[in-house]
């Protein structure tokens, strides 16, 4: 039997059945909400293309700004890549990991090493493919895991490609919390590393982490030269010295990238659904 309630938007009243919850209709309303078009949007834009009143759609972003799926920029809303996890915006993931997942296959087979393409969700680096070698010892990451930007190669190549205010924003926002005796916890320490990053081009941890890990990363740039992602290869500390990933790994890692951003300024459609600020949102 049907229920008529008050939905709190343009129509006022609706007709559903007693089992449908309509405060998560609403919610799925406001994340549809977002496109390529409409990547950045206030209260008011929201409540307009949702149909809800401004108090509604503000409580609803509030709720999703809470849980992680949507940002605030001032006055404006955007998607965060924790929709990846509700499927949202797939195709933009997919196709862009689909391309990546080539040349990643060509890289962990020149260097014989397992390798990663992770991009920056805001507090942490999210892996997103994975060309992995066989190993008697290896270190599983799987698409999906998230490792903390601060204390991660992956994570400062990426937290590279964010602007001064973006990086004052996130050193604020991010608790730095050690995970080993070497992990870099002074926000001003890890900002003057992020920029030896920045001009480097690569970032080289060893065992902030975790004890026995070092690992290497290196940006990934869009067609116009953005940051949106980034490569990296973690090794056994007693099996591979610095110098070997300097040396040896680096320059593979670096054509990789290379590799990846000359397809994409060939097919920048693969990252429609983009505003062009990877650099902090794959999605946005």
């Amino acid at each position: 039997m049907a229920e008529t309630y008050d939905d709190g938007g343009a129509n006022g009243r609706d007709t559903r059945p007693a089992a449908f919850v309509r405060a998560f209709d609403r919610g799925l309303d406001i994340l549809t909400c977002f496109s390529e078009h409409s990547a950045a949007l206030s209260v008011s834009e929201v409540a307009a293309k949702a149909g809800l009143d401004r108090k509604t759609a503000r409580r609803l972003l509030y709720t999703l700004e809470a849980l992680g799926y949507v940002a605030r920029d001032d006055a404006l809303y955007r998607l965060t890549p924790k929709t990846l996890e509700l499927g949202y915006a797939r195709l933009v993931r997919s196709s862009f990991a689909e391309l990546a997942q080539y040349y990643m296959d060509e890289l962990a087979e020149r260097i014989d090493q397992s390798c990663s393409l992770g991009i920056f969700d805001g507090q942490a680096a999210l892996f997103i493919a994975r060309a992995a070698v066989h190993r008697v010892m290896t270190i599983s990451l799987r698409p999906g895991t998230r490792v903390p930007a601060y204390a991660s190669a992956m994570g400062r190549a990426l937290l590279s490609g964010l602007s001064a205010q973006e990086l004052a924003h996130y050193l604020r926002e991010t608790q730095l919390t050690a995970h080993t005796d070497r992990t870099i916890t002074d926000p001003d320490k890890l900002r003057t590393e992020i920029e030896h990053v920045r001009q480097n081009g690569w970032a080289l941890l060893d065992q902030e982490l975790e004890i026995g890990v070092r690992s290497i990363a290196t940006p990934v740039r869009d067609h116009v030269g953005r940051i949106i992602a980034a490569i990296s290869v973690g090794t056994h500390a007693q099996l591979v010295e610095e110098h070997e990933l300097t040396t040896t790994i680096l320059p593979a890692m670096l054509d990789c990238a290379t590799a990846i951003q000359q397809d994409l300024t060939a097919q920048p459609a693969v990252l429609t659904g983009t505003n062009g600020r990877a650099s902090t949102y794959l999605l946005q």
